[in-house]
């Protein structure tokens, strides 16, 4: 990833602005307060997805074993309402936002809630909810108004911060110093033949320090799934498909989804978009004339099409959900957060 040089000079000035701000917090001029049940941030330094989501769901997954009474809480990008919302039913992807949406479809059992404002969106759940356990911070690390019991930095394998640089030249929304905040840090979206060379490099490349903990992680593609009919498929293959993506790095979708079918066209949108009945014509029109053509989705984008089954009717619809997987030391990660959670 190349930064655009040419901005360099407006970047040099946000990321100079970042610093005086998080140097105002780590005086205690600005308050941070911590949240009185085990809380746990999920967030990144830059814009642009790092597979928030899938290590969301794998914490839930994890807390669940506990049986703990777990909330969500999430900025709910985009989405068409403001202030304190829980998604719940009833609520669709454009009020709640895409992704809080697709953890609630999800996750039955769990309460997911959207707040720009993350301190008064924890006090409002833990008044309306007073037995949870655990609050889970999606998105929260540049929230410094609240403080987390654990804090995860995400950073992707191909656009690591430490080769970054500031908005808007580069990706990176906050200061590179700020990843000594994190207890951990994972690398995600690593091939899975990820050498011990290149970890290491890796390694050097990041600096951390002796208190902080370091995985790798993959994004594995799970059983593919008919939109409207919740059915799950055990194989796709030799269909024409239409790919519709409205995620920020599409690219690896398309290389899997590519290795066994015919891709008629890749219509790529920007990230959460806000699909049309106009686009859903288009596809239409793309898909007359072919045999097994079908259209095929990721399941972020496939929460935003629910509210057109009516003008989809008569096409297959396939999403491909996602989700984390460590390269390694899965246990050692694990052990850490419940021991986290056991002594907050």
């Amino acid at each position: 990833m190349r930064p655009r040089r040419f901005l360099y000079p407006f970047g040099a000035i946000y990321g100079l602005i970042v610093k005086i701000r998080n140097n105002w917090y780590n005086r205690g001029w600005f308050k941070s307060e911590a949240p009185p049940v085990f809380s746990v941030c999920v967030g990144n330094l830059s814009v642009g997805g790092t597979g928030k989501t899938p290590m969301i769901e794998y914490l839930i997954g994890l807390l669940q074993q506990e049986e703990k009474n777990i909330a969500v809480l999430s900025r709910g990008y985009k989405r068409k309402t403001k202030g304190f919302l829980e998604v719940s039913e009833g609520i669709t992807a454009d009020e709640g936002g895409d992704e809080p949406f697709q953890i609630a479809r999800k996750f039955k059992k769990v309460k997911v809630f959207v707040d720009a404002n993350r301190v008064e969106g924890v006090k409002r759940i833990l008044e309306n909810y007073p037995q949870t356990d655990v609050l889970l911070l999606d998105d929260a690390f540049q929230h410094r108004k609240i403080k987390a019991h654990l804090n995860i930095l995400l950073t992707r394998y191909d656009q690591l911060y430490a080769d970054d640089y500031y908005l808007p030249a580069g990706y990176l929304r906050d200061h590179k110093s700020r990843a000594k905040d994190a207890d951990i840090v994972i690398v995600t979206k690593c091939p899975v033949d990820l050498s011990k060379t290149e970890k290491n490099s890796i390694e050097i490349k990041l600096n951390l320090s002796s208190n902080q903990d370091l995985f790798f992680s993959g994004l594995v593609y799970d059983s593919l799934k008919q939109l409207f009919e919740n059915k799950v498929e055990t194989q796709i293959e030799n269909h024409n498909l239409l790919v519709i993506t409205g995620i920020a790095h599409p690219k690896p979708f398309i290389g899997y989804i590519s290795e066994k079918n015919n891709i008629l066209e890749h219509i790529a949108y920007p990230d959460h978009y806000a699909f049309k009945s106009s686009d859903i014509a288009q596809w239409r029109n793309e898909l007359i004339g072919f045999e097994n053509a079908a259209i095929i989705t990721t399941e972020k984008d496939a929460v935003r099409l629910l509210s057109f089954k009516k003008e989809l009717v008569g096409i297959k619809v396939y999403y491909l959900p996602v989700k984390m997987e460590f390269l390694a030391d899965k246990e050692r990660f694990e052990s850490i957060v419940h021991t986290s959670n056991a002594s907050s």
